[in-house]
């Protein structure tokens, strides 16, 4: 049984802001996490200090570093957290008109350009009190994200999770080719394809994408112009420019509407992938990201159109590989 008197001491808040010190190893990241002043910070962690008779974090040049009792208290404070977390929230009911309360997504940014927008508009009308925090998040970073609870869910292309996780596939996406057509003829052929020069985007910088893997499979390559490290500049670079990107195919139908742009299948073989949501299971219970991963499943289907953008954009149906 805890002791009622020393527990007066301690402040819920004082653990919130220890946990997100530690894992920013900055106070002025932690503040911002927070939405508070440094300086809020800063006394949270003189009073922990004077609770604790630790310095718990000392400052390097990069920010904060631990102290060895700090480490040693990091996971029992997180333990602590996430059991009282999963108390309140796990029966708190959650009424989306009249809730307040912060989500966080990590979201790639393919998925902000067309399903963000949507995702803000659901919540503006329905929980017109809940604010949305995303962060750009991609194969590399979205599981991560998710297990550190830096995000509340993640949605993109992403590895098989671990058991801590939960997942599930919305989609399948299929990539497309965008161009200007009064640069570039389409629909493209392989002959136009490699006739041109191509700009992609790639997190890493690397000059080789699934798309050069594809050719290297039929003994091809194409010349790659520029690369970007995310999609949403692609319309604009290819508008007026003898280029072509090619991207998953709902960012590609969006960039193509905002910039003018035409679209055609690559003629390459390529395969569908899958667009998932992941979610830490220890908050699958919670009321709010119930109703949120609810609003993702809805949504999804209502945009995904029943055949691609490009066979819905062709005249003629799309010519057969052997």
């Amino acid at each position: 049984m805890f002791n009622v008197v020393d527990l007066r001491q301690v402040d819920l808040n004082l653990l919130v802001v220890f946990a997100t010190v530690f894992r920013e190893r900055s106070v002025k990241r932690a503040a911002e996490r927070l939405f508070v002043g440094q300086s809020a910070v800063s006394m949270a962690l003189g009073r922990l200090r004077e609770l604790l008779q630790d310095d718990l974090f000392v400052k390097v040049a990069s920010g904060v570093e631990p102290t060895s009792k700090a480490v040693t208290l990091e996971p029992l404070v997180l333990q602590a957290l996430e059991l009282v977390h999963g108390a309140v929230y796990a029966v708190r009911p959650f009424d989306p008109a009249s809730a307040s309360r912060i989500i966080r997504v990590g979201l790639s940014d393919d998925l902000e350009l067309w399903l963000l927008p949507v995702l803000l508009d659901v919540l503006r009308s329905a929980a017109p009190g809940v604010t949305l925090v995303v962060r750009g998040s991609h194969w590399y970073t979205g599981l991560g994200l998710v297990e550190r609870g830096e995000v509340d869910l993640a949605l993109g292309v992403l590895p098989k999770p671990g058991a801590a996780l939960a997942a599930e596939t919305l989609f399948h996406e299929r990539f497309t080719s965008i161009f200007d057509p009064a640069l570039v003829e389409g629909p493209l052929t392989l002959k136009r394809f490699l006739g041109v020069a191509h700009v992609m985007a790639n997190v890493s910088g690397d000059l080789v994408g699934l798309v050069d893997e594809a050719l290297q499979a039929e003994g091809r390559r194409r010349y790659v112009a520029a690369t970007v490290p995310g999609f949403a500049t692609l319309g604009s670079l290819v508008r007026g420019r003898p280029l072509i990107a090619t991207l998953p195919g709902m960012a590609a139908a969006q960039l193509a509407r905002a910039h003018g742009l035409a679209m055609s299948e690559p003629p390459v073989a390529m395969s569908r992938y899958p667009l998932s949501m992941v979610w830490h299971t220890k908050t699958e219970n919670d009321a709010a990201l119930q109703w949120f991963r609810q609003q993702v499943r809805e949504q999804v289907p209502r945009l995904v159109p029943p055949e691609s953008p490009v066979q819905a954009s062709r005249r003629r149906p799309p010519r057969r590989r052997r």
